[in-house]
């Protein structure tokens, strides 16, 4: 139980927050726009009202220390607000100063601790409000110890039914397009009850599909939709889905080395700890191979190692590639946006050429159509990201890189070793292409040597959120913060938390008397990171808590263009991500219909009107080539910086990227 506040902790408290609000008015971090009067008209007001509060708690010395430090703005000889501005904005804030206080106290923690602070630091109450020492001094230590009194010191030991089996690992280890996914799916076939975790949605489809054609009953389960097949014995499901509480004769885990990535890496953690299952296949390349046997070996269980080569000769080839000279059928080009995706898709339809279509932002059943068209022969060019390097099945002769450098979201970067291996896998199909070829219109060397080298070990594996921390008494970013800040071992690293506490505090302000689970469930519901949908996640979250609607209203949008449909998607895999996140009623069948109709539109789009993609000048209309690096042609650049023969230079002499862009 909290500690009641004497009269005199209530002062000091008050006191507090009136000189860090004043601290923040000097320093202009707080203003005021109506009129302002000299400070000495309201200085001897606001000294007479805070010796009134100093008066019981503090002698003569402390004081003259606070008013010292109240006004130091004095010298300065700045305007400042009015009195009667000045004392009821100092009085909000240092009313909101003392709720922050108390809605963050913890236990039995009293309040002269944090006075006694004056002794050890007398300028710490008076730069730092009582709320944010307390929250460093008390809770953050509180939050760590109670959350240290649930975790285990091992991960290992946070799935103790796991750990009370005798589960055997058959372990598949080879590089991409080596047919480690096909023989593990073959043993998953005769499970009684199996499981096959992807790491794509469309790969989970594209896994029940086959079984299903098969006669094998297998159901579907994504983020996104769930088909649940009666007396279904295989569930395939991306692996965020696992249920660890559910019993597997069979298990198959997809891609493992993805257990090292910084987003999505802690639920292969997770499966592979915490799967029950005596039976359990891994695939995986070879660089994951030392640490995840570390894993198995730490939980006492056994493993066996299946190597996998390819059936298929890899080769680069160390010509430069011209597109114009040496595109043929069966070439994959790789470009890294999706803009460029669709300039270079436009300017090949131009050419006469059939093409398919695939980057990340596309919907998943518009991808499976563009994957269709390709199979069936009705295109012969693939042009697209890196979403085509992981699971995607393709009858790709060649792989083609467009550019070696990417943008990470913060800089552009030269393509990494492991993308370059994941995407050239995709080059070559068994039965197809007895040879898959891997050429780049740049850097041919560099492509070359990390296509050929190989990976180092990797270093570290993800840890996700345990669920029980949750439950704690604290707020939710605190326990996160704090969770996340916890050492471990040199294997194992906390998963970034950062989006969820941002989503936290933003939900918090919106709709503050949520309890923690509520909390968690909103916070973690995957969504595209647009402020679009980030508003509509949020007007759900609104008024689902606030309003207690048994339903929320099923999302309408009139799309005209590509980006608009791609939205319209994205929301409506939104408003199925909550509705089944907190078991709300939906229509579901109207749901279904309307993403099909979507994906169809964006198929329609980039089947037919990939002409309305193609670049052109914004000056004068001319058609630029897909790679131009500028928004105008040459001769219109020229044009208007007086450039007398434009023609006779080169690009770089007379193009400055900043003006351009």
């Amino acid at each position: 139980m909290n500690t009641p506040l004497t009269e005199q902790d209530e002062i000091r408290l008050l006191a507090n927050a009136y000189h860090n609000i004043y601290k923040k008015i000097s320093y202009g971090k707080i203003r005021i726009r109506k009129r302002h009067k000299p400070f000495s008209i309201t200085a001897p007001a606001l000294n007479e009202f805070l010796e009134a509060y100093l008066e019981a708690p503090y002698d003569a010395t402390d004081q003259n220390r606070m008013r010292r430090l109240l006004f130091r703005y004095i010298a300065r000889k700045r305007p400042c607000p009015t009195q009667m501005n000045i004392r009821s904005l100092i009085d909000v804030y240092a009313a909101k100063e003392y709720e922050d206080f108390k809605t963050v106290r913890v236990g039995d923690t009293p309040i002269s601790d944090i006075l006694s602070l004056e002794k050890e630091n007398p300028e710490l109450l008076a730069t730092q409000p009582f709320s944010q020492i307390y929250r460093e001094r008390y809770v953050v230590k509180q939050t760590r110890n109670d959350i240290l009194e649930l975790l285990p010191l091992n991960p290992i030991d946070a799935y103790p039914e796991a750990r009370a089996l005798l589960r055997h690992f058959i372990i598949h280890v080879g590089a991409t397009n080596t047919g480690k996914t096909y023989q593990s799916l073959q043993r998953l076939k005769e499970a009684r009850h199996g499981i096959y975790l992807s790491p794509l949605r469309l790969l989970a489809l594209e896994v029940q599909e086959r079984f299903l054609m098969e006669d094998v009953m297998c159901s579907m389960s994504t983020g996104e939709e769930e088909d649940i097949v009666p007396d279904a014995t295989i569930m395939s499901c991306t692996v965020e889905k696992l249920h660890v509480e559910e019993v597997y004769d069979i298990a198959v885990v997809d891609e493992c080395q993805m257990i090292a990535d910084i987003d999505r890496g802690y639920a292969w953690t997770r499966a592979i700890l915490g799967l029950m299952c005596t039976e359990i296949h891994l695939c995986m390349a070879p660089e994951a191979l030392p640490i995840i046997c570390k894993m198995i070996e730490e939980c006492n269980d056994t493993y066996e190692i299946h190597e996998h080569t390819r059936d298929t000769e890899l080769v680069f080839e160390n010509e430069p590639y011209d597109l114009e000279r040496d595109l043929t059928p069966g070439d994959a080009l790789i470009v890294f946006s999706k803009k460029k995706v669709l300039a270079l898709a436009s300017h090949l339809k131009a050419q006469g050429r059939k093409v398919s279509v695939i980057y990340g932002a596309l919907p998943y059943q518009s991808r499976k159509e563009q994957v269709r068209l390709f199979l069936e022969g009705d295109t012969d060019v693939v042009v697209a990201t890196d979403a085509i390097g992981m699971g995607m099945n393709l009858p790709i002769r060649r792989v083609v890189f467009m550019e070696t450098e990417k943008f990470d979201g913060v800089t552009y970067r030269h393509l990494e070793p492991q993308e370059v291996k994941q995407i050239a896998g995709r080059a070559g199909r068994r039965g197809m292409y007895d040879v898959g070829y891997v050429r780049s219109v740049e850097n041919c060397e560099q492509v070359k040597t990390m296509l050929e080298q190989p990976l180092p070990p990797l270093p570290v594996i993800q840890l996700g959120v345990p669920d029980n921390i949750i439950k704690l008494d604290h707020r939710l970013d605190d326990i996160l913060n704090t969770w996340q800040s916890l050492p471990t071992s040199d294997v194992y690293r906390r998963r970034d938390v950062s989006r969820e506490v941002q989503l936290y505090r933003i939900l918090h302000d919106r709709v503050p008397n949520l309890n923690n689970y509520d909390y968690y469930d909103a916070i973690t519901i995957p969504f595209a990171e647009t402020p679009e949908i980030q508003r509509e996640w949020l007007n759900y979250c609104t008024i689902f808590f606030t309003k207690g609607e048994d339903a929320l209203w099923f999302p309408s949008r009139n799309p005209k263009n590509l980006d608009e449909y791609e939205t319209y998607y994205k929301i409506l895999d939104l408003y199925y991500q909550f509705c089944n996140r907190f078991e709300l009623p939906f229509e579901y069948d109207l749901l279904i219909e309307t993403k099909a109709e979507v994906a169809d539109h964006i198929c329609d789009i980039l089947v037919d009107n990939l002409r309305l993609y193609r670049r052109v000048c914004r000056l004068c209309g001319k058609p630029l080539r897909w790679d131009h690096p500028f928004p105008v042609c040459d001769a219109c650049y020229a044009k208007q910086h007086a450039i007398a023969t434009p023609e006779d230079k080169s690009e770089e002499e007379y193009a400055e990227p900043a003006e351009i862009e």
